[in-house]
Formats: structure tokens, C-alpha cells, sequence
């Protein structure tokens, strides 16, 4: 994999060269000092990923992006991004414009190992063939794509996501009318800023109000919540409602939130309130257990297909499970959920 560095700052390069030395399957290509540094030196020397800092003189990350998505459609962009709510705001948007992925500075208290290792995952998740890294000791199971049973009414909406999810999640949720007659309630992996930047961007992209739920906020259907960072999310019942339960368990998959914790107390809520299940890309496995258990409760997921998304880790290792009832391109996925909440689709 060949790699170029772009960031104005000669010690930050440094520092990300120190941490990629030694990997036989990563060569370091070049350094760029601005925006327009970094296009030449893409045209030049055509590396396989750029890892690219949003603020720098001349051009920056956002025009950089956009002139590399263009010309050099080949080339995953990983967004380098200080944790400041103004680069939070703009990080999403850089991912929902198509950058990869996005990874935070380090900080003087973050250990430099663990920084290289999220590193190299998420710059060898860019070269993965968007296959699913799920460990099985069975083959994976064909994929048929059953519908829910006319009798199948969801109570509400799961959805989680990860690598890829800001603009995946803007393509569903774009289609969901504002009278949705469940809550919608979405589990994406990214710090705690920059989901308060990617509710801010959703509330301006579609119908539905959005917004971060809190501890013990009741869920109302036609509303999206998302899970805050650094806490995990259970669903539970409340009387005749559906109740936020924010707790600090320990990470899941090294996420936190992590998908497969609130799918899990979805389906303890079985039979008497029923899930549909949502799994769009994402890097590693997170969501395929808890799928599974919605599946066997019941419940009815949805899983990306493969060619749609940006990693296939999360909806492949759904399918390997066997816990998909169908399989969808992402621009299908919408409309598959709102014919399975029995709401009238418009093409």
C-alpha cells in the first residue's frame, strides 16, 4: 500500500512516518506541505491512500478532497483531524463529501502505541476487498432475501453503522418521511464531537428531528436518536413506551457505543416489541451478533450489500451469520424499510 503524508506541520509528518516505519505491506511515498502540494504530488506519484490534514495553507482538506474524488477516484483519503468542535464540523462533512475515514490527533495522554494501531487498521481497512473480517468456524450461509411476514409490524427503527456510515446513514435517512410512525435510533462509531457535528448535519439534511439521546429520554416515533459517544445505548420499556438507557459497560469490539449492545436489548424486548435491524458498512464486526439475536427473536435486518459499501466488515459478518433477511444496495435499503413499516414508497 502506498501512502502519502499531507500536513503542514513537518514535526506532525514526521510523527506519522515513525508510526508507519517498519510495516512491510505500507510504503510512505511522499510528504505535501499544503493542498496543492498534496494534488500534485497524487498525480505524481499515485499512492493508494492519502492521509490528509484539513486545515493547511493554499488548499484545504475540504477543496483538496474534492479535487482528488474527482480526478483520482481510486484513492481513499483518511482525514487526520484535531478533536475541536470546529474540525468535528468539518470532519463530517469531509465524510460525507467520500473521505474514508477520519482519525484523531493524538493527544499528550494518548499511550503512542494505541494511536499507530488504530493507525494502520483503518489505513489497512482502505486496501481490504470490503470483505468481512467475522472469525467462523462454519461456511457462510447463502444469502436469500425473504420478506417479513404480513403480520410483521415494527415498533421501532436500529440502525448501526461505522467506516463509511455519515454518508450512508444521509442516504436512508433522507427518505424517511417525517411522520415515521416508529423512532429510529442509530449507533455510529465516531468520538462523542463529532456525532454532536453529524446530528447538527442531518437536522439541516432530512425530515426528522435528530438529535444525541439522553439518559431516560422517552423515544417518539418520526424522531432519529443517536447514540452519544463514549457511553453504550439499551433500549428499554417504559409502559406502553420505548425508554433510552445510557450506561458506561466496558467497549465492545473497542467501540463505545457498540451496535451490538443496543441490538441485544432490542431483542430482550421480544416478542412484544419488535425490531427492524439495519446494518450499513462499517469496519469489523460490531452488530452481526446482535442482528443475529434480533433475527432469532423475531425481529427482521437489513444488511448493505457489498458493493455499496465503503467496508464490508459490519454487513458481511451479518451475513456470514446467517442473520440477514435480505441483502440491499444502499440506495434500496430506505425503501425496503418503509415497505416493511408498511408505508407507501414513491419512485
Amino acid at each position: 500500500m502506498k501512502v502519502l503524508i499531507a500536513d503542514d506541520s513537518a514535526l506532525y509528518r514526521q510523527f506519522l512516518r515513525r508510526s508507519l516505519e517498519g510495516q512491510a505491506d505500507i510504503e510512505i511515498v511522499g510528504h505535501a506541505m499544503d493542498g496543492i502540494d498534496a494534488i500534485k504530488k497524487v498525480e505524481r506519484l499515485q499512492p493508494d491512500v492519502v492521509t490528509l490534514d484539513m486545515n493547511m495553507p493554499h488548499m484545504n482538506g475540504m477543496d483538496a478532497l474534492k479535487i482528488i474524488r474527482e480526478r483520482f477516484p481510486a484513492v481513499k483519503v483518511l482525514i487526520v483531524s484535531s478533536e475541536t468542535a470546529s474540525d468535528a464540523d468539518l470532519a463530517v462533512q469531509l465524510l460525507d463529501a467520500g473521505a474514508f475515514d477520519v482519525i484523531l490527533k493524538p493527544k499528550a495522554s494518548t499511550p503512542p502505541e494505541a494511536f499507530r494501531g488504530e493507525l494502520l487498521a483503518k489505513l489497512r481497512a482502505t486496501d481490504a476487498p470490503k470483505t468481512s473480517t467475522v472469525r467462523r468456524t462454519t461456511p457462510a450461509r447463502p444469502v436469500t432475501t425473504t420478506k417479513p411476514a404480513a403480520s410483521f409490524h415494527p415498533d421501532i427503527l436500529a440502525i448501526g453503522s461505522s467506516t463509511g456510515g455519515p454518508a450512508a446513514l444521509h442516504a436512508v435517512l433522507d427518505m424517511l418521511p417525517a411522520d415515521l410512525n416508529v423512532p429510529v435510533v442509530i449507533v455510529q462509531h465516531m468520538p462523542k464531537l463529532f456525532l454532536e457535528s453529524l446530528v447538527s448535519r442531518l437536522n439541516t439534511q432530512v425530515a426528522m428531528p435528530c438529535r444525541l439521546v439522553e439518559h431516560g429520554q422517552r423515544l417518539l416515533p418520526g424522531h432519529i436518536y443517536i447514540a452519544p459517544g463514549e457511553s453504550h445505548l439499551d433500549i428499554r420499556r417504559l409502559g406502553q413506551s420505548l425508554q433510552a438507557h445510557l450506561h458506561d459497560g466496558p467497549a465492545e469490539h473497542h467501540c463505545k457505543p457498540a451496535v451490538d449492545v443496543t441490538f441485544r436489548s432490542l431483542a430482550q424486548l421480544a416478542p412484544s416489541i419488535k425490531t427492524l435491524a439495519v446494518v450499513l458498512t462499517g469496519m469489523g464486526s460490531d452488530g452481526a451478533l446482535g442482528a443475529h439475536e434480533i433475527n432469532k427473536k423475531g425481529g427482521y435486518v437489513i444488511a448493505q450489500d457489498q458493493a455499496t459499501s465503503v467496508v464490508w466488515g459490519m454487513p458481511g459478518a451479518t451475513v456470514q451469520l446467517g442473520a440477514a433477511h435480505a441483502v440491499l444496495p444502499l440506495k434500496q435499503i430506505a425503501a425496503a424499510a418503509l415497505q416493511t413499516l408498511g408505508r407507501e414508497v414513491w419512485v
